[in-house]
This record gives structure tokens, C-alpha cells and sequence, in this order.
């Protein structure tokens, strides 16, 4: 058995006698931040985002990476703050002597987080960018790796587990934390929604979990609802996002101006994000998993615990936000994506639920006389 194997069934082993005691309650759609939580400020969040788009680029990464850290221990309102650990720092726990490449793990013995992955050798659409414009990837993955750090003091949310917890219930639960706080960001208006269609684009690239074991992390759509099942627990269907709307939990939307011709045909027209997993190469891909923290040592051994990035190559499905725009024909009740394989069609067949939600939303009804 591979080395990484041996570890990830280690941690399994930990993971089912962990204790339970403190596992939370899930919380509904838009109902907001879990309870008990002593949240920091917009002006905290959206001072992250500044210090991304304004600081000198010359130990950027470093900078922000500590800040998101601050951010993250004030946002869970944490007991204790790990210590952050990056590339080239001494580590003291869980067999790991030294960070580096392509080690992104939770170290819960010694209390060490580290972020050595590079991304650049890691996610394929990552090579040839900056160190600024990868800093969101960063985030996503130190937001993951505080998931497991506050799945052990507050619970797993809706993925509670008891005496049959696994590893896929724990790395669920940290991404649907990585949804919570990304969702936080974006209501507050520290993340763009054009920001965070284009990181989790680059998110959804990374791993290859190819196994039916028990050490399985979820399959594709497992992983990714978790975590738009965090992001929704921050907003509301209908809410605005600067000149965005959410639509449904897979779903953005922004109105085009009306043309001339649009009012003479009565269609509405859209610029478009959508989630699209294309499963033409492999559907059984894990597209989260090996960014978002595959290797965390959960539960604590003594083995080094490395990231999954280091099992990149095989083939994998495809999962994005695509950039479409979408045409509404009132009067017929029919929509249509750009750049699909589909002629117009009914809105209630549009599988993402969105064309039936714009359509209730803008779409005079019919008999109205607007």
C-alpha cells in the first residue's frame, strides 16, 4: 500500500473514535453565521481584500496568508490559534520535520497548520500567474484546513457522525466550512462574485480520488455541494452582490441593458455563471479534494501527512462556473443558454432551476397587463 494510503487509513482509524460531544446542529439556508460566533467586521473582511489588490508584491503571499489566519481564528471565534506554518518553516508534529511542497495539513497534536502546497505545480490553469492572483486559491485552502481545526472544537455541522464517522464526513464538514466563510466574504462585500467563480474554477481542477475505500473524501458532487451548502448558509436566494443576483445555490445573474429589439420580442437577456460538472472524461473524479486539504492530519498520528496534489495526472471530470449568457423569450416562456447544444427550451427544463426563476422574477405573467 502507498505511503499516503497507509496515512490516510490511519487517520481514518483516529477519525472513528474521536469524540462527539460537540457536534453541532446545521443551520437552514440564509440563516446566517452559526450561533455563538463573535464576528469581525465588514471593514476586517474587506480589509483582506485590499491588502490582496494594493500591497507591494514582494512578500505578499506571506503577508496576506498571515492576515487570512487572524481572520479566520476571529471569524470561528476559536479557543486556540494553530500555528501557522509555511514552506521552509520546522514543524513539530504529526512526523513532519519540515514544510514544503505539496504539504497543506492541520496538525492537531502539536496545533500546526501549514501551507507549503505550490499551486503552480499543483493546478494546471494556476501555472504562469501571479503570486496576487493565486491569493484566493490560498485563501480557500487555509479557510479548508481551519475547517478541521474548528470541526474539532465546534462539531461537523450537518455532517455529524458518531461512532460511523469517516474520513469523507470530516473533509465534507471542512469544506462546508470553507463554504461558510467564503459565503461570509462575499456578504460582505470582501469578495467579488466574479472573484470567487474564477478561484473555485481553479479549485474544482485539483484532485483525484479514485477509490471506493473507506478513506474515500467524496466524490465530485459530494464535495462541491458541502461546500455551496456553506456558501448558502451566508445568502439568500434573490440577494444582491454588487451588480450580481443569486438565482439558486449553483447560480449567478446579472441583466444586460434592453435593446430595441429586445422590447419589441419581449425577452430579457443576461450575463450568466452557472456550475457545470462536464463528466466526459471521468465521472468518479474528485474535483475539490486534493486542493481543499486531502492530506490534513485530522485526527493526529505519526506519519508525515503530504497533499493530495502530489496524485495529479490521472484523468478527472471538469467542474466550472461557466461564462454564459442566457436569453429569456417572455412571451413563449422558453430560454436560452449561448454556447450550449440546446435550442431554446421551456424554462422549467432548465436542470440549474434558473431560467424558472428569472422568468417568475421579470417576466410580466401571463393575463398581467404589464
Amino acid at each position: 500500500m502507498p505511503r499516503f494510503s497507509r496515512v490516510l487509513g490511519t487517520l481514518l482509524l483516529a477519525a472513528i473514535s474521536a469524540p462527539s460531544n460537540l457536534l453541532a446542529q446545521p443551520w437552514a439556508p440564509g440563516q446566517g453565521p452559526p450561533p455563538g460566533l463573535n464576528l469581525p467586521t465588514a471593514a476586517e473582511a474587506r480589509q483582506l481584500e485590499q491588502l490582496r489588490l494594493s500591497a507591494e508584491p514582494q512578500g505578499l503571499r506571506e503577508r496576506y496568508l498571515r492576515e487570512a489566519h487572524a481572520l479566520l481564528h476571529r471569524f470561528w471565534s476559536s479557543h486556540e490559534q494553530p500555528k501557522l506554518l509555511l514552506p521552509g518553516d520546522r514543524a513539530e508534529g504529526c512526523g513532519v520535520q519540515r514544510v514544503a511542497h505539496p504539504m497543506a495539513y492541520y496538525c492537531p497534536p502539536s496545533q500546526e497548520l501549514a501551507m507549503g502546497l505550490n499551486l503552480r505545480k499543483s493546478v494546471r490553469s494556476a501555472r504562469g500567474k501571479t503570486d496576487r492572483e493565486l491569493l484566493l486559491l490560498d485563501l480557500a485552502v487555509l479557510a479548508h484546513e481551519w475547517g478541521h481545526h474548528v470541526n474539532r472544537e465546534k462539531g461537523r455541522g450537518p455532517f455529524q457522525g458518531g461512532m460511523g464517522l469517516t474520513v469523507k464526513q470530516e473533509e465534507l464538514a471542512a469544506d462546508w466550512r470553507t463554504g461558510v466563510f467564503l459565503g461570509w466574504m462575499l456578504n460582505t462585500g470582501a469578495l467579488g462574485v466574479d472573484d470567487f467563480t474564477q478561484t473555485a474554477n481553479l479549485m474544482f481542477e485539483m484532485g483525484d480520488y479514485e477509490r471506493l475505500a473507506a478513506q474515500h473524501h467524496g466524490y465530485p458532487k459530494d464535495r462541491f455541494e458541502a461546500l455551496t451548502r456553506g456558501l448558502t448558509s451566508q445568502l439568500k436566494v434573490g440577494q444582491q452582490l454588487g451588480g450580481w443576483r443569486i438565482d439558486t445555490a449553483e447560480t449567478f445573474s446579472r441583466p444586460l441593458q434592453l435593446s430595441a429589439d429586445d422590447l419589441q420580442l419581449n425577452r430579457r437577456r443576461y450575463e450568466v455563471r452557472r456550475f457545470e460538472i462536464d463528466r466526459g472524461q471521468q465521472i468518479a473524479t474528485n474535483l475539490i479534494g486534493g486542493l481543499l486539504g486531502a492530506a490534513s492530519c485530522v485526527w493526529g498520528n505519526q506519519q508525515q501527512c503530504i497533499g493530495m496534489a502530489a496524485q495529479q495526472g490521472k484523468g478527472r471530470a471538469d467542474g466550472t462556473y461557466t461564462q454564459r449568457q442566457l436569453t429569456l423569450h417572455c412571451a413563449t416562456r422558453t430560454f436560452d443558454v449561448s454556447d450550449d447544444a440546446f435550442d431554446p427550451q421551456p424554462a422549467e427544463r432548465d436542470g440549474k432551476g434558473q431560467a424558472a426563476v428569472l422568468l417568475d422574477r421579470d417576466c410580466p405573467k401571463p393575463g398581467s397587463l404589464n
